[in-house]
Formats: structure tokens, C-alpha cells, sequence
């Protein structure tokens, strides 16, 4: 991950502070935390489409005990050792699985919990922010204990869910099902996206849990485990760059709608109260001048604002668009619907832009062909793993009726 415009752009919007507080770890500033927060949202919302959700978030500090009784052989955590024999040791925000067990167990919830934070690791080297970091934040963690038998069913919902949650950012995804990390799970699907460049990268995983865990944390039935990161953000940016910045997807923008307009232009002030349930910004411009309404437009699209209208002092309005950038007339006082419709439209014009980005560089490349179960089982191609939902067709090798699978001869990725 040498792709450096993406960080850039998060500090230009203010997103991030720069610096940060030590390598591998991410300062964050007041509209980045609004946009993580509305980056959870947003899944929250589509899991509880799904199942009843609940949310939660777990303490700094976990008990060791409890910790590697489930995760004996991990290393790269942080441990703090007890002062005195009656203190228990410590994990420094290890994971969140065990934790959100022991959380359903305890409120007896039905469906699936949430739990945000961030998660501590080791790290060799600066890493990349959002990407590979120290202190990973936002960790989005979802489980889900089910009786015997329907987790499967389970896991299709889950992908459904993940695929429209990332859509919602502009982010097309594949869901791959894969036998890489058979240890941790009996079951995983990695949801895949792009870099710029097309090379494949991981945004999510989801595993029906293997025995060992399960029997490890006393669960009888099912266990799913759904996570992500900050990661998701940091891909969204730097797939929605323009010569304005950033571009962020009007689900997680702070400001959806920038309002430009001299003081005491008639009637603008109760049209932007009136959008309700938008996010909007109302900028008082001194004069008319050019350079000041150009500085003003810029500083939004640096903030990720999609949709910038701009009233003059002769009552003409202007619309300015992005994906691509563009400006033209358009009527005074759009209604909220009418402006709704017009963020719909930026985000379909990301989402294809960037699905096109995603079938040139994973399909495209070669990545993606048809195998067939018995010269996949016979490791005749270098097979990572199957697609989700299955789709029929020819194996490459011996042309028998074979499914799509991502065939990658590096073997596993991040």
C-alpha cells in the first residue's frame, strides 16, 4: 500500500489530523469521528434489516485469562502483567469476540451485537494509515450465536448485508468463500474489493467459527463473526478523488449540501432549515466577487461535500455537481426531495465508476474463471477461493461445467 493521495485528501477535509499520535496510529479530527460514526451506522442500519441488533463497547483493558482461554497462540497483542498477585493480568484491546459473547450470554439478546472500538496490535515498520496500523480504529465487530444448523443461512444474510453496506460507500464488492483460514473458521467469506490500481484487496471477513473457538467459548450452537475497519474508509477515498479532493459518498459526507449565498438573499435561510434530514451548510459570502465564491466552493469539495448550490445577488441560482465536476442552472429552491434525487445520482455515478474500476482490474486481469470442483480439489490452478453467490460456468482447464473462482497465484492478500 504505497498509495499516498488518499491520506492526503483525508487531511485536506479535515478528516484526520496530521501526524498522528505515534507510528501507526491515527489522529482523528471532530468531522472524521462524525464520519466513522455514520460508516457504523450504516451497517447497524442494514443488519437490523436483517436480525434485531444490539450495540455495545467493551473496555480498554481484558482480562488475560479470559482472552487466551479462546486465543492461546496469538502474540502480536499488547500485554500489561499484574503488580500483585491478586490482580488478574491484562490484553490491551485485544478482540472483541470473546467479549460479545459473554455480552449475549449476559443480556440474553436474541440477535447479533455490535461492538466498536479499537483493536491494539504489534507492528513492524510506519504501516499505512487505515491500512495497516497499529492501532486499528474504527473495529467494527458483529456476533452472532445461533442454534445448530443455521448459520449458513445466517452467513448468506450477512453477505447480503456487507455488499449493500459497502455499496452504500461507493465500494462494489465480491463475496470470496475461501479454505485459507479454515483453522479460524469452518466457513469464511472475505468480502473483496479494489485498490486504484485494481489489485484485490480484503474489506471484511465473516467465518461460522470453528469448533475449537466455539467450544472454547462454551457456544453449543452456531457463532459468526463479521468484521471490519477503518480500512473502509480509507478505500473510499481513494477511489473518490477529484481535482476538487475528496469526494466522500453522501452517506458518510459531514456536509451533504454547501449553500452559497450573499447576506440576506431572500428565502435561502428557511429553504436550507427545510432540508430536513440532510446535512447542510450555509455559507454567507461578503460580496459577489468570483475569487471569493471560488474559495468558498473549494474549501467544501475539500470537505467531501457532494453538492454545492450557489445563490447570486440577482436571484439566479447555480447548481455545482461532482462525479464528474460540473456546473449549471437550475431552479430556486429545490425541494428536499428534488435534492435527494440529486445525491442518488452522485452516488450511482461513484458506485459505476468504481464497479467498472472493479471488473477491469480483478475480471479483467484474469482473475476471476471457471473451475471445476475436481481440478480445483486437484490444485491444478492456483485457487483462493469461490464466489458467492455461485456462478456457473466452464472450467478453464478441462472445460467441464464447472463455478467462478478468484484465482490468484500469490495466494492470500490483504
Amino acid at each position: 500500500m504505497r498509495d499516498t493521495l488518499y491520506h492526503r485528501a483525508l487531511l485536506d477535509a479535515g478528516i484526520i489530523a496530521p501526524g498522528g499520535s505515534g507510528s501507526g496510529i491515527t489522529s482523528w479530527r471532530g468531522p472524521g469521528l462524525g464520519v466513522a460514526r455514520r460508516m457504523v451506522d450504516t451497517f447497524v442500519e442494514q443488519v437490523g434489516r436483517f436480525a434485531p441488533v444490539a450495540r455495545t463497547e467493551h473496555p480498554f483493558l481484558n482480562r488475560r485469562d479470559a482472552y487466551e482461554r479462546v486465543f492461546p497462540q496469538y502474540a502480536n497483542i499488547y500485554r500489561l502483567p499484574a503488580t500483585r498477585r491478586s490482580q488478574p493480568d491484562w490484553v490491551l484491546r485485544a478482540d472483541n469476540l470473546h467479549l460479545n459473547v459473554e455480552w449475549l450470554r449476559r443480556h440474553r439478546h436474541p440477535g447479533p451485537v455490535v461492538a466498536t472500538g479499537g483493536l491494539l496490535r504489534h507492528l513492524r515498520g510506519s504501516g499505512s494509515p487505515l491500512f495497516r496500523e497499529r492501532y486499528i480504529w474504527p473495529a467494527v465487530q458483529l456476533n452472532h450465536v445461533l442454534p445448530a444448523g443455521e448459520g449458513p443461512a445466517a452467513l448468506e444474510g450477512y453477505r447480503q448485508v456487507l455488499e449493500r453496506t459497502f455499496e452504500a460507500f461507493g465500494l462494489p464488492v465480491l463475496t470470496v468463500e475461501t479454505d485459507a483460514l479454515s483453522s479460524y473458521g469452518d466457513v469464511c467469506h472475505l468480502t473483496v474489493s479494489c485498490l486504484r490500481d485494481g489489485r484485490p484487496t480484503v474489506l471484511a471477513t465473516t467465518y461460522l467459527m470453528a469448533a475449537p473457538y466455539r467450544r472454547a467459548l462454551g457456544v453449543t450452537g452456531d457463532l459468526v463473526d463479521v468484521g471490519f475497519t477503518g480500512k473502509v474508509l480509507a478505500l473510499a477515498s481513494m477511489h473518490h478523488l477529484d481535482r476538487g479532493g475528496l469526494g466522500l459518498p453522501s452517506a458518510l459526507a459531514p456536509v451533504q449540501v454547501g449553500v452559497l449565498a450573499p447576506p440576506g438573499a431572500p428565502g435561502v435561510d428557511d429553504w436550507a432549515r427545510g432540508l430536513t434530514g440532510l446535512r447542510t451548510r450555509r455559507v454567507v459570502l461578503a460580496d459577489d466577487a468570483p475569487f471569493r465564491r471560488h474559495r468558498a466552493e473549494r474549501a467544501l469539495l475539500r470537505a467531501g461535500t457532494p453538492l454545492t448550490y450557489g445563490v447570486r445577488p440577482d436571484g439566479r441560482w447555480r447548481l455545482g455537481r461532482r462525479a464528474p465536476a460540473g456546473h449549471g442552472p437550475t431552479a430556486p429552491f429545490p425541494d428536499a426531495a428534488r435534492v435527494r434525487a440529486e445525491l442518488a445520482g452522485y452516488d450511482r455515478r461513484q458506485l459505476e465508476a468504481t464497479r467498472r474500476r472493479l471488473r477491469h482490474g480483478i475480471e479483467g486481469a484474469g482473475l476471476i474463471q471457471g473451475v471445476c470442483d475436481g481440478c480445483a480439489a486437484a490444485r491444478r490452478l492456483p485457487v483462493f477461493g469461490r464466489i458467492v453467490p455461485h456462478r456457473p460456468a466452464r472450467c478453464v482447464h478441462c472445460a467441464a461445467p464447472g463455478r467462478d473462482h478468484l484465482v490468484s497465484e500469490q495466494g492470500r492478500f490483504y
